[in-house]
């Protein structure tokens, strides 16, 4: 696939699992798990449906006989065995009760276990991530680029929202909540490395989505700082120019995601 869709991909794989984490419950208290949304996030891996049993297993090989078998129910246990040693474990015939041995497996898997719940989630989501190509150069951001560039020009607010995804997405910028803002803004930044105990950001990005501003501050951002946000307030009021808008908000971060690029290949 070409790396825009990738990176859609991506992205709806990210807020696949979030909506999954949030929605899980573990102990204390019963558990539950959204099976409905764990089938969509299965169905983006390389685990192949299998029904013995009753059970619904997910299973691709791992070494030899020894498979990753992921149990779709509310546990969602990740095993790292063989599939008739699942199935013994889970759904045991009542002849097979009459073993000791059998007995002792059913009782105790943690020779076997792998991970349960949100942890064995998080496994799924590594390994969906895993089989998408997000490896790109500066001729698969050109596309992006233009699609920005349409969007501003023909002041349509979802390309110019699908491309601050994308972009937001490969820079791993954060969503930040900033009181000072009217509901109508959405501001973004880096968290920069060895920020300190206090989070600290870099290159804020402004999006007023009433009239379809875009602006970047670049440098450092922190929250916590009374001149930053005295900064976002006045440029909320329109008081304070911003170091780059528009289109060139959008060459700025292309050219930070090849600096990216960049720094991952060596």
């Amino acid at each position: 696939m070409p790396f825009k869709e990738n990176l859609q991909a991506k992205i709806r794989l990210d807020r696949l699992f979030q909506s999954l984490v949030s929605t899980t419950r573990e102990p204390p208290g019963r558990r539950w798990l959204d099976k409905d949304l764990t089938k969509e996030l299965l169905a983006r891996t390389d685990f192949e449906y299998k029904k013995v049993r009753g059970l619904h297993l997910y299973v691709r090989p791992l070494e030899g006989e020894i498979m990753e078998v992921a149990v779709l129910d509310n546990e969602l246990p990740i095993y790292h065995s063989t599939v008739d040693d699942v199935t013994l474990r889970k759904s045991p015939y009542w002849q097979q009760m009459f073993s000791i041995r059998n007995v002792r497996k059913i009782m105790n898997d943690h020779d076997v276990i792998a991970s349960k719940g949100k942890e064995s989630l998080k496994r799924l989501h590594a390994n969906a991530l895993a089989l998408l190509d997000l490896t790109y150069t500066r001729d698969d951001l050109a596309p992006l680029l233009e699609d920005a560039r349409r969007g501003l020009e023909k002041k349509s607010i979802s390309q110019i929202q699908e491309s601050l995804d994308l972009f937001v997405k490969l820079l791993d910028f954060e969503s930040l909540s900033l009181e000072v803002l009217e509901p109508h803004f959405q501001s973004f930044a880096r968290r920069r490395v060895n920020g300190g105990v206090v989070p600290a950001f870099e290159h804020l990005i402004l999006f007023n989505e009433g009239n379809l501003w875009l602006g970047l501050k670049k440098g450092a951002f922190s929250p916590q700082s009374d001149l930053d946000l005295a900064w976002v307030l006045q440029r909320a009021r329109g008081e304070e120019g911003a170091d780059l808008q528009g289109i060139d908000v959008f060459d700025f971060l292309a050219e930070l995601a090849m600096v990216k690029a960049q720094a991952q290949r060596v």
